[in-house]
């Protein structure tokens, strides 16, 4: 987009392109990995739960 109209200094118009083309490899992740269709499982915890995970280490990275 900004190659073909370098005057057009929007980033929300020459970034469209590549958030669409993200969209779209999401939702085939999502499908390839049988997830898509499991958002109502997600519960939204409260920041103070967050950080209590985060300050105990029970989001620490996990390897082996």
């Amino acid at each position: 987009v900004l190659t073909e109209n370098p005057s057009e200094f929007d980033p929300r118009k020459y970034l469209t392109p590549a958030m669409a083309a993200m969209r779209k490899l999401c939702k085939e992740r999502f499908e390839q990995f049988g997830t898509a269709g499991n958002a109502q499982k997600i519960k939204p915890l409260p920041v103070a739960e967050m950080a209590k995970r985060y300050k105990s280490g029970s989001l620490d990275p996990k390897f082996g």
